[in-house]
Order: C-alpha cells, then structure tokens, then sequence
C-alpha cells in the first residue's frame, strides 16, 4: 500500500523523524517572516497582544462574527472571574454580494448600531475571518482586506480598510467608540484562555496563532499553505484540482479535503470507482465525519454502496492514516510554537486553546493530537477545548 510517486511521500503514519523535520522547517520559516523573508507561512501581526494582563470589568462589548454565511452578534461583559452575557448570541444569513465596499460596510453597520445602542456599548470586537492585514487607527485596530475567501463578494475591496470605514458609518449615526479591534478567528481563540501558548483551529480549514520572542502581539501565521511537508499522491491530486500550489497543509489534514484525500486513496488502491464517487459526493456534506466514522468502523454514510468486507477494511485504514496524519502534522505545529518561545514558557504550564470540528468532535484526534505535541516538545501540553471563540473578540475590545 505504498502510493509513492516521485517526489511525494508514502501513505503511511509519519515516523517521528519525519516529524522532527516538519517541525524544524516549521520554526525556520516562522523566524524568516519575522524578518521579512515571506514564505509559505504567511503571517500578520494582529497588533493585539496576548491575554496575560487584567482586562476591562463591568464594560459592555458587542462582539460581531463575520467569516461565512452567517453573522453573529452578542453583547458580554466581564466580571472578574467570568463574561456574562447582557444580549445572547443571535445568528443569521449573511449578506454575502454586495455592490461594492461602502455597500458592505453600511449594511454590516446597520445590522450592528441597534445592539450597540441597546448594550450602551462603548467597546466593539469583530472576528472578521478573511485575510487582511490589521492597522493601528487612532487607538483601534482595523484591517486592510488582502483576499477574499469563502462566500464573500465584493468588487474593489482589496486593499480596502474595512475598519476605518465601519468606524465612520458608525460615526455618521452619532455612535462613537472608545475601543474597536478587527481580529481573525484564530487570534480570537488564543484569547479565550489566560496566558495561552498558541491557538490551533481544526475544521473545515486549519490554522495556528502564536507568539513570537521577539514580537509583542499575537501573530496569525495562515499556516494551512505550510509546503514544508511532503505530499501524498493523493493529496497531491487534490492540489492539482483545487488552487494548485497553495493550502498545501490544509489539503492534507483539514475537514474540508480528508474525504477527498479518501476517495483518491480508495480509487488509487483498485476499489471501484463508484465507491470513490460515493465518498465524494457524501463528503461534500459531512466532511471529516466520513473519515471519523470509518476508522471506527461505521459505513451509514456509504450505504447507497455494497462495501464488502474487504472495502471496508481497506476504507478503515486509509482514514485512520488520514486521521493519524492530519494530529501528526498539527501537533508539529505545536511543538514549532512551544520550541519558538521556550523561554516564554519556562516553568510554566503550556496551554493551547483548540477549536473546529475536527478536534472537538473526535476523541481519538484529540489524544493523538495532545500525545504529538507532548512527545515533540518534551513538555507537558493541556489543549482546551473552546466551542466558540467569540469571546475573545471580548477580550480583544477590553485591553487597556
């Protein structure tokens, strides 16, 4: 069950040595971006620092979550000890076309201004989960949009600050704010616990935020374009068919590609075609679910097909290595970032924030996560589990 064609490497659990490799080229590339040298860990600095310090008490802040199709709005603040939830969260569809940048941007501060109103909210975190690079303006952080991903369409709103001009649609309503942050979701999970280490997201796509020696603030480092792991042939077809050349990591570990990566291992291993077809076309609405159910040995979502007993134990084994391989690559990860800042976290206990329904969902990923990143670190790891990282939009808004 080898699968290995020239330059990708074998279908196989990753040997600790190989690890060691990923983890080595993971910590050399996050050095050269600080210096400059723009690899295939593209990062941004988030401007905000980690949560290490006391933050605002009994301030109201709205918390706004844009990064699909839907958006979210709440209204929580903060005790002491716990938040505590003035307005619940409430989702809906997202507006996802619009005209052009001041139409989005009036649209979001029309859906926003009542609850701020309402909250008496002087304070404002928003997790706008696009690329984009965040700028300091008059005390806030706002974000110039550098691509645009998922459902969201907007002619022209590339190099746009969306920020600066959500502030002034809020200012042409009377409504002035103290503080305003934009943050990417993966910063925002690094808030969610005290003196965190890194925030790993693993769902649908993957990404880890961290710090750096010689930063300040927290860095969204974008990681699922990582190329310093070796692909699969499979994963290598994904590549080919989807965005060539980019998400490398994310096409061999994340939500949205192990079915993927599954059907081509069953089509390359001689199984029947319409068996590939059948995980792709259940894949495209349970994701990671089919690969979790299959290494336990669970076939629901493939009954439309006659799985012998042999498609069965060949289905089992691909996924548990697809399962295996995608914990291995990101508790590299994790192990890069403790390494990276070792001096940080001497004598202190490394805790890692983790979110997405890869981890949360799966036990099995979650201890081989956890176990990867302890063995390659040397250090005791406590990952905790976070269900919704809007809180640390909170957070953001409430430093001083």
């Amino acid at each position: 069950m080898s699968f290995k064609i020239a330059q990708t490497r074998e279908f196989k659990s990753l040997k600790t040595e190989e690890l060691e490799k990923i983890k080595k080229e993971f910590i050399r590339q996050s050095k050269s971006v600080v210096k400059g040298k723009i690899e295939s860990l593209a990062w941004f600095d988030s401007l905000i620092k980690p949560w290490n310090k006391e933050i605002e008490t009994q301030k109201p802040v709205v918390v706004i979550d844009l990064g699909g199709s839907y958006l979210r709005l709440g209204a929580v603040v903060y005790s002491g000890k716990k938040f505590r939830w003035l307005k619940q969260i409430k989702k809906e569809r997202a507006i996802n076309e619009h005209v052009n940048p001041l139409a989005f941007v009036e649209w979001l501060a029309k859906k926003t201004i009542p609850l701020i109103k309402q909250a008496n909210a002087k304070r404002v975190g928003f997790i706008f989960s696009y690329p984009h690079e965040p700028q300091k303006y008059n005390g806030h952080v706002t974000g110039v949009v550098t691509q645009l991903t998922k459902a969201l369409k907007v002619p022209g709103i590339i190099g746009v600050d969306v920020g600066k001009l959500y502030l002034k649609s809020l200012r042409k309503e009377g409504v002035e704010l103290k503080k305003f942050v934009i943050l990417n979701d993966t910063v925002a999970l690094a808030l969610c616990v005290k003196e965190a280490a890194a925030g790993l997201v693993m769902g649908t796509g993957a990404n880890i935020c961290g710090e750096h020696p010689s930063l300040k603030n927290l860095r969204n480092l974008e990681s699922g374009s990582f190329d310093g792991v070796p692909q699969t042939t499979m994963s290598a077809c994904v590549d080919l068919l989807e965005h060539p050349g980019i998400h490398i990591m994310e096409k061999q570990s994340s939500g949205r590609y192990q079915y993927k990566n599954l059907a081509y291992a069953c089509l390359l291993s001689g199984m029947k075609l319409e068996i590939a077809r059948e995980i792709m076309n259940q894949g495209f609405k349970f994701q990671s679910l089919i690969v979790s159910e299959a290494t336990e040995g669970k076939f629901k979502l493939l009954k439309k097909v006659r799985l012998t007993e042999e498609d069965k134990k060949k289905i089992a084994r691909f996924s548990k290595i697809i399962l295996q391989n995608s914990w291995q690559l990101w508790g590299a990860a994790i192990a890069a970032m403790i390494e990276i800042n070792k001096k940080k976290l001497k004598n202190k206990q490394v805790v890692v924030p983790v979110t997405g329904g890869v981890i949360l969902n799966d036990k099995i990923y979650f201890n081989g996560l956890k176990a990867t990143a302890e063995k390659l670190s040397g250090c005791e790891v406590e990952l905790v589990k976070v269900y919704d990282p809007i809180k640390g939009a909170a957070v953001a808004a409430l430093m001083s």
